[in-house]
């Protein structure tokens, strides 16, 4: 996370402008009680917590606040948010088991999902036996990702061999570096565990808990392989001068202890092997009926190629087929049929039965900063079941305005530096990031979810998730290459989003 984002009301324009606020500037207004009392501008607050009930956190990561070691507090925070529910995503081998304590915890509110992000896929062993963790390091990680050597079948030209050979004495020159930084750090490396164990552990969670779904899962190419410092134990000496001295242990030391920085390596877990830990969790995903939340950066094409591999395998059990034997005058139509579930018409299983209809497993690709091209191939290859689920975070991490490195005042102001003439001609696309902005617009409404992706404080979500909703309700508004000025308040628009969005969460959720 980069930082809390702030919304500033324009003078003569209703359309809220995201202010970056660096993260270190937040942590130290939260402890001077400020950020709390902020005031929102009243676009974002005409959902109310009535109807913003009635929506799902599609993605974050409340069982990693206060660093991962106060799950009661974060419950309970939960518990008092408007939104209606969270789905919170489990990352690494530790986080499964608080996942499940916070869904014990706030059983009404949490929607829990279990799976490895890549980020965590190193602590995997793709033997089916115990290796030595030197040789599952220097096997698994890789100073870059290199492309594939062509199939014996297709002739290289001349200069495609000399790129070949270039890349083949790189990657030898890497391995024999990586092999000294494994050496140098192997005390502080964990033992990896074998997938199929992980999967065992994976697979009774999900069982134990069935409104559970999986993720977060996926790749990343842009992640940077890190290993934990060893904490430090604190002591305090007690009175007694003939026993050891005691340990005492508070929240606050615990949270100090968890700040302990990371050692950040040069190298990266390769794709093949995030490939293979992903393929595997979504297959238990299938075998299961599961919907599954996705992680992909600078990935999308091996993303895509494995999605065709799936398809390959598993067929409409994957994909999803509904044959619609219902036609005719008097049928009703799968939209009549869905909104009558959501109304608790129970009796209406029995048209659903009049369906022939296998599901599919549903996919929501999180935060997807892609082109308009990879969302168009996702949904031409999962028509059915791939979603979209989009942050404020996203939208305004990659904004050219007001860039993460960008500094500001601590007097937080109601209105802007610039001024409102200057700001209502101001696109969407360069208030927001433009690539974001460009992907709300191509997504198809009944697609669409949203997401705070916050892994901090949970009292935040809310406020994280009226912006997005708010930015949402600009970009589906307005055409591209407008300010959405012309975006006026109106309460039954804010109400059909919100209907739409709950419809969406009910089908990628429970298959409606």
């Amino acid at each position: 996370m980069q930082g809390i984002i702030y919304h500033i009301v324009l003078v003569g324009w209703r359309t809220a402008v995201p202010l970056h606020i660096p993260q270190a500037m937040v942590n130290e207004d939260l402890a001077e009680g400020a950020v709390t009392t902020r005031k929102f501008g009243d676009d974002v607050n005409r959902v109310d917590q009535e109807v913003f009930g009635r929506l799902t956190d599609a993605h974050c990561h409340p069982n990693d606040a206060f660093h991962g070691i106060d799950m009661a507090r974060a419950a309970e925070e939960i518990k008092g948010l408007a939104i209606g529910k969270v789905c919170v995503m489990s990352s690494s081998l530790e986080s499964q088991a608080k996942t499940e304590e916070l869904v014990n915890l706030q059983p009404d509110k949490v929607i829990p999902a279990f799976g490895l992000h890549p980020w965590f896929t190193s602590r995997i062993t793709l033997s089916e036996q115990e290796v030595d963790k030197r040789d599952h390091y220097r096997s698994i990680l890789t100073k870059q990702n290199y492309p594939p050597v062509p199939p014996s079948s297709v002739r290289p030209s001349q200069k495609q061999k000399e790129k070949q050979k270039e890349d083949e004495e790189r990657h030898i020159g890497d391995q024999e570096e990586i092999q000294d930084w494994v050496e140098l750090h192997l005390h502080l490396l964990p033992q990896p565990i074998c997938l199929d164990e992980f999967l065992t552990e994976m697979r009774a969670r999900l069982e134990r808990f069935p409104t559970s779904i999986v993720g977060e899962i996926g790749l990343d190419k842009s992640f940077t392989f890190q290993i934990e410092q060893p904490p430090k134990t604190s002591t305090v000496t007690g009175p007694s001068t003939e026993q050891p001295t005691d340990k005492v242990f508070d929240s606050r030391l615990l949270e100090q202890e968890a700040r302990v920085p990371m050692i950040k390596s040069k190298y990266k877990i390769s794709i093949s092997h995030q490939l293979e830990v992903l393929r595997a969790q979504i297959e238990l995903a299938i075998e299961i009926g599961r919907p599954i939340s996705l992680h992909c950066v600078q990935a999308p094409t091996e993303l895509l190629d494995l999605i065709d591999q799936l398809i390959a395998r598993w067929g409409v059990q994957f994909t999803g087929f509904v044959s619609r034997h219902r036609s005719g005058k008097g049928g009703k139509s799968r939209e009549a049929d869905r909104a009558e579930v959501v109304r608790g018409n129970t009796t209406h299983q029995e048209d659903l039965d009049g369906e022939r209809r296998t599901k599919g497993i549903n996919l929501c690709w999180h935060s997807p900063n892609i082109s308009l091209e990879i969302l168009q191939q996702a949904l031409q290859k999962l028509p059915q079941t791939v979603y979209f689920s989009y942050s404020n975070e996203l939208a305004t991490l990659y904004s050219s305005r007001f860039p993460p490195s960008s500094s500001h005042s601590k007097t937080y102001s109601t209105y802007p530096t610039q001024s409102s003439q200057e700001e209502k001609t101001a696109t969407l696309e360069e208030l927001y990031s433009a690539r974001t902005v460009r992907a709300i617009r191509a997504t198809p409404i009944d697609r669409l979810l949203i997401e705070s992706d916050h892994g901090s404080d949970p009292v935040l979500i809310d406020d994280k998730l009226r912006q997005i909703f708010h930015l949402i309700k600009l970009v589906k508004s307005s055409p591209p290459g407008n300010s959405g000025a012309s975006c006026t308040v109106d309460s039954n628009r804010d109400l059909d989003l919100v209907a739409q969005i709950e419809d969406n969460w009910n089908r990628f959720y429970l298959g409606l």
